[in-house]
């Protein structure tokens, strides 16, 4: 039974993590939209109603492509917005659903783009009433402009270098009062959704939900999440522009699973920003380890970082655990700091066979391969390597010399040329999607 919920609950994670929540969206509005237009004998007309692009709408009935289509456009950005939303209060229950909080952001990032493409769709077909003024019309004017900025601001990269992140964050969060404007705005205009009994409640039921997961995430969640307080303990230069911290708790130790990771909020470098780490220490261990690469920005402050500063942890997240998969053989590969969660990982090794491959330039950036070897020497059923790219080249399938690889689990970790490179090969090769597990190394 355990087994059978544990294999349902991997393939649900896989599910929603390759976006197919974008599909269960569009099918779940076709649904609901066709029902009630089939069900609707009301007179709704467009008595006097201009568009964008294809002139004015007089005396004619809602069934019409501009009405229909734009207002589907809007209850779709509606419906993706409060998804966002509600991906932001990196709620423990919604990260299961996307499968890990690095898969779940960017998702969110994507989505928010194509809300942005599905409003401006809907701005350019829907009909605009003009037997009457309302204050909703100028509202979603405004509302559209001001989503169109903020997206730009949040989602563009050079803007988040440019904007420092305290600022960035707090302008981020104004998408919500955008929101409601929108939502105001849908409330107050003529629209063929207030005809529709299951379409309204659906819409504005997302809009609601929406609405309070932005409040939430704005105003109440630093009074649910409460950070650790922690110490540093030492910081060691390991060289090739890695920092190793450990921590020391101050209270309440933060209650983590091997794999995962948390938000870090350093009070040497800047009290009000806070960067996500995995954590390459192990949950039963006195100290809290992260393992840091100077990869710019944030990370490059790392040597500014003092014996007995102040840390503020929060978390954790992440479901990147070999629990999923402990019934088979496992091999893991990591591509340079991508090697973090398999530092703690390694400890609870499985009775099945493991192997770990660690992807480095140049054998001396493994600096971790003593403590690995160490580790993998002390198991049975566990094999340690360092693939030198210098020496031999990118790593390939082929270099894993792999039996039977359908039977097998794949964990990998590291830059996107990796993934890119190694996940084609290993689904050339028979292996199903749903036996390899990833890290979303960018969204760190």
């Amino acid at each position: 039974m355990n087994k059978f919920v544990t294999t349902n609950y991997c393939d649900i994670m896989r599910i929603l993590k390759q976006e197919i929540y974008f599909p269960i969206i569009i099918g779940i509005h076709f649904i609901i939209w066709a029902v009630d237009l089939s069900m609707y004998n009301g007179g709704f007309m467009e008595v006097s109603s201009d568009t964008l692009f294809f002139g004015e709408l007089t005396n004619e009935s809602w069934l019409n492509i501009h009405r229909i289509l734009g207002e589907v456009l809007s209850s779709w950005v509606v419906t993706v917005f409060a998804a966002n939303f509600l991906m932001a209060t990196r709620a423990k229950w919604v990260e299961k659903l996307f499968g890990g909080l690095d898969k779940m952001y960017l998702i969110h990032r994507r989505s928010g783009i194509i809300a942005v493409i599905l409003l401006i769709a809907h701005f350019c077909v829907v009909p605009r009433d003009l037997t009457a003024f309302t204050v909703g019309k100028p509202l979603g004017f405004y509302a559209l402009i001001l989503i169109l900025i903020g997206v730009f601001l949040s989602a563009a990269p050079p803007m988040k270098k440019k904007i420092p992140y305290h600022k960035w964050i707090n302008f981020h969060k104004l998408m919500g009062v955008f929101y409601v404007m929108a939502v105001i705005h849908g409330f107050m205009v003529k629209s063929l959704i207030q005809e529709l009994p299951m379409t309204r409640a659906y819409v504005f039921g997302m809009a609601f939900i929406g609405i309070s997961a932005w409040f939430y995430r704005a105003f109440l969640f630093k009074t649910f999440n409460k950070s650790l307080d922690y110490s540093v303990n030492s910081v060691s230069d390991l060289g090739h522009g890695i920092t190793e911290i450990e921590m020391r708790s101050k209270g309440q130790s933060l209650s983590f699973s091997a794999g995962q990771f948390a938000f870090f909020r350093f009070d040497s470098l800047n009290k009000r920003e806070q960067h996500p780490f995995t954590i390459s220490s192990h949950p039963d261990e006195e100290s809290l380890r992260i393992t840091v690469k100077n990869l710019g920005d944030y990370t490059s402050q790392m040597n500014e970082i003092n014996v007995g500063d102040n840390v503020s942890v929060e978390g954790p997240y992440g479901l990147f655990s070999t629990r999923f998969a402990k019934e088979k053989d496992q091999i893991w590969i990591a591509g340079g700091i991508g090697i973090t969660p398999f530092l703690s990982l390694i400890i609870d090794v499985y009775p099945n066979k493991t192997q770990l491959i660690w992807c480095v330039n140049t054998q001396d950036e493994a600096v971790y391969a003593s403590e690995l070897e160490s580790l993998a020497s002390q198991k049975d059923n566990c094999e340690f390597s360092v693939w030198s790219t210098s020496e031999n080249g990118y790593l390939s399938i082929e270099d894993l010399n792999l039996e039977n690889p359908n039977s097998k689990a794949y964990y990998i970790c590291g830059p996107k040329a990796l993934k890119d490179s190694i996940i084609p090969q290993l689904l050339a090769i028979g292996v199903k999607r749903k036996d390899i597990y990833d890290e979303e190394f960018s969204f760190r």
